[in-house]
């Protein structure tokens, strides 16, 4: 039995060593490959995290190590295409929404003022932690900026912004995609 096999056996049974060298000899990669298509680091890591994640979660079992590789590149791609369609449907559905207040130029600081008042509101509403790293993600702050001055892990910084990003399109529903500034 040659080390691939022994890897992919190890893989199988849930070794939690066997999902470290994965990570150690994918992540890298992985994200790179999707970077060719979404351009935006951030994403694609979150894009090889996710993938990572689940194949944790499905208990997914590999009969080769060219199976791997193949599911590995192919889930990617496809995670990639569709967050490229994701955000072709929120661009869509921003750009209608800017078309629809396009009229209201007397309104305009109004609303502005409003839609801040809402998201500001919405904000409070965040637990302490997810409220505190999503305010220095808004102020510009990197996840490893942001990371280093909480003393957290930056997968702990992800988690909180994407929590948080969550739960504030859910408090404000449509009116999240017209913030006049751009948070994320």
């Amino acid at each position: 039995m040659d080390d691939n096999e022994r890897f992919i056996n190890e893989l199988n049974k849930r070794s939690a060593l066997a999902y470290y060298k994965l990570y150690d000899d994918y992540y890298k990669a992985l994200v790179a490959y999707s970077t060719n298509f979404v351009s935006a680091i951030e994403s694609a890591e979150d894009i090889v995290q996710d993938l990572f994640i689940g194949i944790w979660e499905k208990n997914l079992t590999f009969f080769s190590y060219s199976s791997l590789k193949h599911y590995l590149y192919n889930s990617v791609r496809n995670a990639s295409i569709n967050y490229l369609k994701h955000q072709n449907v929120e661009a869509l559905y921003i750009q209608k929404l800017i078309d629809t207040y396009k009229g209201f130029d007397d309104e305009d600081d109004v609303y502005e003022e409003e839609v801040y008042r809402l998201l500001f509101k919405a904000i409070d509403k965040l637990p302490s932690r997810c409220k505190e790293v999503f305010l220095l993600y808004m102020d510009g702050k990197k996840n490893e900026e942001i990371a280093d001055m909480l003393n957290i892990a930056v997968e702990t910084v992800k988690t909180q912004k994407k929590r948080a990003i969550q739960s504030l399109k859910k408090q404000l529903g449509s009116l999240f995609f017209v913030i006049p500034f751009p948070i994320f």
